[in-house]
């Protein structure tokens, strides 16, 4: 097996990894686990896998051709796995091509198998170019004799190592791409919450304000209407009533009456806000 090749060819299949979590509908490649993958077998088994998918199955999960194979891969190890999950993420590399094969099932990279792959690459180079003399072409055998059948590739081996560079660069951008939604997540977080601050509701990230040490105020999901509550000054010269309806509320904190431009909630004390009466502006002299 030409060693460059194959590093190639996992490339490809974790750079596509990158790609399918981010448009996979169902979410199990955002974030895989063992017992997940091995249901996305069986949903892939279910709609209609190619002849050479499913040798690849009976292989990695051990099922002979006479045996039924979805019930073969509900009774599986699922913790076989997890050097698949490893692989994918980045975290651990593999030479197990049966591994490597299944993932680029999972992941829906093409062309595959590998074999295919290297003909593929290599057919049009063939068609539009003489070998130069410091290339080797080789016959590569790829032995299935489980299956009943031998087949036979022509590979051509080089010395460049440019679909290395292609997808290695791939998966830099790729990377930056994801890092960058990250930072942006960490150091500008979406606020979607709310809290109470002297006088007024202030916008909030739900999580990383909730984390904030000695933090007091009530931390609760942003409301449009609750957000327009203003306390207001009650040393400066208000109008109370507006056509003879009451245009300012009231509520008792700690015995001392605060003032607010709309009707709700005291923000610390949580009891509702009354209409102002005429009553209560000369009790506590609130009309300077």
């Amino acid at each position: 097996m030409n060693k460059i090749t194959f590093e190639e060819y996992k490339s490809g299949i974790r750079v596509k990894y990158e790609v399918s979590k981010m448009d996979d509908v169902s979410g199990i490649l955002l974030n895989p686990t063992p017992a997940q993958l091995r249901n996305l077998c069986l949903m892939k088994l279910d709609n209609s896998v190619s002849r050479t998918d499913e040798n690849l199955f009976r292989i990695f999960f051990n099922v002979k051709e006479e045996v039924d194979l979805r019930k073969s891969i509900e009774n599986f190890d699922i913790g076989k796995f997890k050097p698949i999950i490893s692989f994918l993420k980045g975290e651990k590399d593999s030479e197990h091509t049966t591994r490597i094969e299944l993932a680029a099932i999972l992941v829906n990279f093409n062309p595959r198998p590998y074999s295919k792959y290297l003909l593929n690459d290599k057919s049009s180079e063939r068609r539009n170019f003489e070998v130069p003399s410091h290339i080797e072409e080789k016959e590569l055998v790829v032995d299935n004799r489980p299956f009943g059948f031998v087949e036979k590739v022509f590979v051509i081996e080089d010395d460049t190592k440019i679909g290395t560079k292609t997808a290695i660069f791939f998966a830099v951008v790729l990377s930056l791409f994801f890092m960058g939604y990250t930072v942006k997540g960490f150091f500008f977080p979406k606020k979607e919450c709310m809290r109470w601050e002297g006088n007024h509701y202030l916008a909030v990230d739900c999580i990383n304000d909730k984390l904030g040490i000695g933090q007091s105020a009530l931390i609760i999901p942003i409301d449009e209407n609750i957000m327009k509550l203003n306390k207001l000054d009650s040393n400066e010269k208000l109008n109370f009533f507006k056509n003879g309806k009451s245009v300012v509320w009231y509520g008792k904190n700690d015995g001392v009456v605060e003032l607010f431009n709309t009707p709700g909630f005291h923000p610390e004390t949580g009891k509702p806000l009354k209409p102002i009466t005429k009553y209560i502006i000369k009790k506590y002299n609130l009309e300077k």
